[in-house]
């Protein structure tokens, strides 16, 4: 374990995974949230420049899973289920007891393969629960905003700039610039404004340094 990273007063002892890379600037509160991380991937993780992860986020990630996050994102407290793959895009705001899973077995499951996963965790070292579906990747594309609570399932894939509303189900893809809402999530807003676009951003950069200057 010594030859892990750990961070500076944290109070979980195990470090960081060897197999995770950081980008510069990246923040995490503690390296409890890797408590979880199984991931035998190299890398398991990636994380970009100046993203965040806060307040108990968890990545609980599996041997053959692999999770991406792009630059100046945000987990607060974000719930990452992973056995096959999840990318989050750049400038993507995930709030407190959102749950991102590529995996989910479904009220179909018999008691015969529940009675076997449970059982196969309670003979695995690391207690992690074997997949008992099919594996889907998730993807957010980038300034993807998802509010408190809500839950994407496996294989669907966020359009850029949409907006997901607090404790939604979403289970079908989203439009860019979407607001979706609700059990299951459906469009109650289209066509927001594009304001991410590259010549916006150069745009309201000049705006301020025209403003401060």
């Amino acid at each position: 374990m010594d030859s892990r990273t750990h961070l500076a007063g944290d109070w979980y002892p195990l470090g960081l995974p060897r197999n995770i890379i950081l980008g510069s600037d990246v923040y995490l509160d503690s390296s409890y949230g890797f408590a979880g991380f199984h991931s035998l991937m190299t890398p398991g993780l990636t994380i970009g420049k100046a993203s965040g992860v806060y307040d108990r986020a968890a990545l609980i990630v599996g041997p053959r899973g692999s999770v991406s996050v792009g630059e100046f994102t945000v987990l607060n407290g974000t719930y990452l289920i992973c056995n096959d793959r999840i990318d989050i895009g750049a400038h993507c705001l995930l709030s407190w007891g959102v749950v991102i899973t590529d995996n989910w077995s479904g009220g179909w499951m018999s008691i015969e393969s529940r009675r076997a996963a449970m059982l196969a965790s309670a003979e695995s070292p690391v207690r992690h629960p074997p997949s008992t579906a099919i594996p889907r990747p998730v993807v957010l594309e980038d300034n993807v905003w998802v509010g408190f609570g809500a839950v994407i399932l496996p294989g669907v894939r966020l359009g850029r700039g949409c907006i997901v509303g607090c404790r939604s189900m979403v289970y079908e893809d989203v439009p860019p610039y979407a607001v979706v809402a609700g059990d299951p999530a459906r469009i109650i807003r289209g066509n927001l404004e594009p304001d991410d676009t590259v010549e916006a951003r150069e745009a309201a950069l000049a705006d301020l340094v025209g403003v401060t200057g």
